[in-house]
């Protein structure tokens, strides 16, 4: 497999091309440490089957290429690392289907991270959603109104996960999960999916999801 980190720290660059090649079968690196490089060489990207990369490096912040790359589509499994505390681009990542990781996150997290993300789901670690939920706690919360079922089916449908998909994770059928939806929506005065993702992501429940083993079950 050929893999890209684009990180301009050099002993973050070759950590994270260490944890590829031994534990997620990268058998080809393509590492970039700015932006200058990473423009020079994105041809050499579109072969790549996994990218990993840094959201600001020494010279700009590779957040619009991410962007447009992702919106091309295409077999490529995008991962962003930061060590950002504040001020996260977790929206713009989150809709463009790139899963979101953090620098103080273990090893295995990371691993567990990638290997699920390359398995066809869009993960968000627990240490990035604690820290965009941490801004978004509210006393008032409209989840309130929600029981654990609904708000569990809220963070799935924030993962942008379909009916069918929501329903072979929770071991029901679609009808049921879109019941629960449609009392979401109403407890919540929400009136479509863009809504329900965007309450789902300010309230902090979108988290690591098993989106892989759903896709797994319906085409197994």
């Amino acid at each position: 497999m050929r893999a890209a980190v684009i990180e301009d720290q050099t002993l973050m660059r070759d950590y994270f091309s260490a944890l590829l090649r031994k534990h997620c079968g990268a058998t080809e690196i393509i590492a970039l440490g700015s932006m200058a490089e990473l423009t020079r060489r994105i041809p050499e990207l579109e072969q790549a089957q996994l990218i990993l990369f840094d959201i600001d490096l020494g010279d700009g912040s590779t957040l619009d290429w991410a962007m447009e790359r992702a919106a091309r589509g295409g077999p490529t499994v995008m991962v962003a690392v930061s060590s950002i505390g504040a001020q996260f681009p977790f929206k713009q990542l989150q809709g463009a289907g790139i899963s979101l990781a953090h620098k103080n996150d273990s090893e295995k997290e990371l691993v567990d991270l990638i290997r699920k993300t390359m398995a066809g789901a869009m993960v968000i670690s627990r240490h990035v959603m604690e820290l965009v939920s941490a801004g978004a706690r509210d006393p008032q919360s409209p989840l309130k109104f929600l029981g654990p079922r609904e708000q569990q089916i809220l963070g799935f449908l924030g993962q942008r996960l379909a009916n069918e998909e929501i329903a072979a994770l929770l071991g029901c059928t679609a009808t049921n999960v879109a019941d629960h939806r449609k009392r979401i929506m109403r407890k919540l005065d929400l009136h479509n999916i863009e809504q329900l993702i965007d309450c789902a992501i300010r309230h902090g429940l979108v988290f690591d999801s098993k989106a892989a083993a759903a896709k797994t079950r319906l085409t197994s």
